[in-house]
């Protein structure tokens, strides 16, 4: 039987590292990935070494990837139980303020960054007798918020991939799902030098620990998408029986 292994990215901090606590107190072998391996490093010092793997990683570089999956997987008979998408950015501010490079990053990392995960891990899910595909998607993709316009535009497309693959790998067995929260109180949002409209109007209630409740929901039992807290998850429960129009006009109100 294999051994329970999870792979997350952007797990130095904030939910990532929410993630990786838990899921390390059941018993799982965990590979942390980062851009920032001093971090990792840091915030895994008192952890049982044993049953933790720490790498630097850029998402957006699919060699990378690949080379640190291997690496992982190949330790732990070839296989993989669970990928947790969760690394992303995010710049804040008026679409023409924020610079072309910054958008072009916020795409490379929030959407080629889940593809370069996805097609990395696929042998070694593949392999396992059960395995699961978690993606961080957002509220943000139930329509399209001003202000957050690459951010919202990336998740639709996580969102979309979601699908897409949920049922493209049944074949492999592999399930693919996505959790979807509202704003969280993390340093992604707190770091942010300007904050959007709906932002302030929303504001950031959850913490890294009541999405990782859902993600925990989502290994077990996944759905194609589950929202976090009960007052967004019948927001979006509306938005998919709502007319477009109607979707609109509550983001015109919120973000006005």
């Amino acid at each position: 039987m294999n051994t329970n292994s999870i792979f997350i990215t952007g797990a130095a901090s904030g939910i990532g590292l929410a993630a990786a606590r838990h899921f390390h107190k059941m018993g799982y072998v965990v590979a942390m990935a980062d851009l920032n391996l001093a971090l990792l490093e840091e915030v895994t010092e008192q952890w049982d070494k044993t049953r933790i793997a720490l790498y630097p990683l850029d998402v957006s570089d699919f060699s990378q990837a690949q080379q640190v999956m291997s690496e992982f997987c190949n330790g732990n008979d070839h296989s993989l139980s669970v990928l947790l998408n969760n690394a992303g950015i995010l710049d804040v501010g008026a679409f023409e303020d924020i610079n072309n490079n910054q958008h072009q990053r916020v795409i490379s990392v929030n959407v080629m960054g889940v593809i370069n995960l996805c097609q990395a891990a696929w042998p070694y899910l593949k392999n396992n007798s059960k395995s699961t595909i978690v993606n961080m998607s957002s509220a943000s993709s139930d329509y399209g918020v001003p202000e957050l316009a690459s951010y919202s535009a990336s998740k639709f497309a996580v969102k979309a991939l979601t699908e897409a693959l949920e049922l493209e790998w049944q074949k492999y067995g592999i399930r693919v799902c996505d959790v979807m929260p509202p704003f969280v109180a993390t340093n992604m949002f707190n770091s942010q030098k300007k904050t959007a409209k709906v932002m302030q109007r929303l504001g950031t209630h959850l913490t890294a620990e009541d999405v990782v409740a859902v993600i925990d929901k989502q290994v077990r039992q996944p759905n194609t998408h589950r929202t976090v807290s009960v007052s967004y998850g019948l927001l979006h429960f509306l938005s998919t029986v709502s007319p477009a129009y109607i979707n609109r006009l509550v983001m015109k109100f919120l973000s006005r």
